[in-house]
């Protein structure tokens, strides 16, 4: 059980901005951990941007588990973790973190 990556993300009129993230890439080679961290940042924007506001869903790419939640004010988390980390878990951390961050509709 492993969890990679958890990004905050927020969404506006189709564009995704990334307002922070935390990256766990020390199981990857010293070379590749740029390269990895593209993807996890990429692959987040793109899940954010292709869900709609309001909702959850969890996405396999390659042999990870994304799991994405987005509030209806388009403050959104992305979880990307292995694929033994359970859904309810990443669901509920990324509930929690959304939800201790202030409201960004203006």
């Amino acid at each position: 059980m492993k969890l990679y990556s958890l990004s905050v993300l927020y969404k506006r009129d189709s564009k995704v901005h990334l307002l922070m993230g935390g990256y766990d890439l020390q199981s990857f080679g010293y070379f590749q951990r740029g390269s990895v961290k593209e993807f996890m940042v990429f692959t987040s924007q793109i899940i954010v941007e292709r869900c709609r506001e309001g909702s959850r869903s969890t996405v396999k790419e390659q042999e990870y588990m994304c799991h994405c939640y987005i509030r209806t004010d388009g403050l959104g988390g992305v979880l990307i973790a292995d694929h033994e980390y359970p859904q309810r878990v990443a669901f509920t951390l990324l509930n929690k973190v959304t939800n201790t961050l202030p409201c960004l509709a203006y």
